[in-house]
């Protein structure tokens, strides 16, 4: 098959998320006045974070609120956890303020796009449309796609098909003739596949014990991509 789209995931595949969310916290950790509580690990607050993410964007209207409400929303989970009593508006705003100085591209994205530029290049991601797009412009990564189409722009999220389809509509280019790579084995690569497209999952935390299907791929780094498609 001769591809010609490849469509990357943003968070934990072209952006480092957890380093971003990490650093975070730990600074927003030390502004929290804990009174006469310890302050707890960053680490402890990390996972306890990205439970909470997981079981927000797991709701039916996650994507019906925008991201600083959903930001809101955790913080406020993560604070009533550890019993503290602030203004979590304030420090949704401080959160935002750091959170937006510690985005980052992995060491392996520049390289690939570069290799990669004989394909249109193209971003589906979950999330508010605006939030995403920060992003990409402040790692300077918008620069490289042709078409960006976030979740938020159209109420629909991955893995359903519809947004996979979307953007084969938009780029004008079959799903049978695009690639999709995503740190997620069931949003990203199984939902992708499921579509027509050639579903990569990228596990960058080699992960194991995974039942994975057969028109799946898999990479543990954006400088196997290249190979994966010659």
């Amino acid at each position: 098959m001769k591809y010609e789209a490849i469509i990357f995931d943003i968070d934990g595949t072209l952006i480092d998320y957890d380093y971003s969310q990490y650093q975070s916290l730990d600074k927003l950790l030390d502004i929290i006045p804990w009174n006469n509580s310890t302050r707890p690990s960053t680490k402890e607050v990390f996972d306890y974070w990205y439970k909470e993410k997981n079981q927000f964007y797991n709701r039916p209207d996650s994507n019906k609120i925008n991201q600083y409400d959903q930001q809101k929303i955790i913080l406020e989970n993560v604070l009533a956890n550890w019993k503290i009593i602030v203004d979590s508006t304030q420090l949704t705003n401080t959160l935002f303020d750091i959170y937006e100085t510690s985005w980052r591209a992995y060491p392996d994205v520049l390289e690939c796009l570069f290799d990669m530029n004989k394909f249109k290049l193209c971003i589906i991601s979950n999330g508010d449309s605006k939030f995403q797009r920060l992003k990409l412009s402040k790692t300077g990564l918008d620069k490289y796609f042709s078409e960006i189409l976030i979740s938020g722009d159209i109420n629909i999220k991955k893995p359903n098909p519809e947004i996979y389809n979307t953007m084969s509509d938009k780029i004008n280019i079959s799903v049978e003739k695009c690639v999709y790579i995503g740190d997620r084995l069931d949003f990203d690569a199984i939902g992708s596949s499921e579509a027509g497209m050639l579903g990569v999952w990228l596990n960058r935390k080699n992960i194991t014990g995974k039942k994975i299907p057969k028109n799946v791929k898999t990479i543990t780094s954006l400088q196997q991509l290249t190979p994966l498609l010659i």
